[in-house]
């Protein structure tokens, strides 16, 4: 029999993951009350809401600005099998300005393309506020979850004012490292560190994401560089 509290715990985890590591995803608006669905790129905030670079001339921007109201499709990556089979989340909730350049760098450094136009006049970055959550692990697992239970809510501004130098610290790391990190094979992508936040860390190789995720989460910089030496040890074990 399987144990509910172990598999609230496994989708949970899943869709946290999903929300980190997500880079596109499906959003539907309300288009003259219809439902128009967008393909758009995706980034997360430092409690794992999602964030958007969006243009004043998109036709789901101008949606936004007559209803804020959005269902977001989030997927996980693709591969070998029926793709019904691999976790997907979908949120509900509405989308409001995010403000402050940390936002930003936040989306370039996990689209770095974006950087060609994210400061172009019609440009704006967008926030989803959470407010209902739909979590499919695959076949038997459509699992109940909250906001409450993905996003994490705290004040991160001094991880923030770190983020810079840590990620050049743990570049100097070296490839194969940052592979181990990435839990990748040695020398087959580049994989770079792109952000992070009091869950964990977020790295990158081309199109390619993945994720340290910590056991629990560490707001003070002391207590999230010693939880990342601990991934970092596992990592090596």
């Amino acid at each position: 029999m399987t144990d509910p509290q172990a598999a609230f715990e496994a989708a949970r985890r899943d869709a946290k993951r999903l929300l980190r590591l997500a880079r596109t995803g499906a959003l539907a608006t309300l288009d003259e009350g219809r439902p128009l669905t967008t393909l758009v790129g995706i980034a997360s905030d430092w409690d794992g809401a999602p964030l958007f670079v969006m243009s004043q001339l998109s036709r789901h921007t101008r949606n936004l600005d007559a209803d804020a109201r959005v269902s977001l499709l989030l997927t996980s990556e693709g591969g070998r099998g029926d793709p019904l089979n691999n976790p997907r989340v979908t949120l509900n909730g509405v989308v409001s300005r995010r403000e402050g350049r940390d936002g930003r760098q936040r989306y370039v450094q996990r689209n770095p393309k974006a950087k060609l136009y994210i400061d172009f006049a019609d440009m704006s970055l967008r926030r989803l506020e959470v407010e209902r959550v739909h979590f499919n692990g695959g076949f038997g697992r459509a699992d109940a979850l909250t906001p409450a239970d993905l996003l994490v809510p705290g004040d991160a501004s001094a991880l923030e004012a770190k983020e810079a130098e840590w990620l050049d610290r743990i570049a100097a790391l070296g490839d194969a490292t940052l592979a181990r990190l990435a839990g990748a094979e040695s020398g087959r992508r580049v994989w770079r560190p792109v952000g992070l936040d009091a869950e964990g860390l977020d790295l990158a190789a081309g199109g390619e994401a993945a994720r340290v995720d910590f056991e629990s989460p560490a707001f003070a910089p002391d207590a999230w560089w010693a939880a990342f030496e601990r991934a970092a040890k596992g990592a090596d074990a």
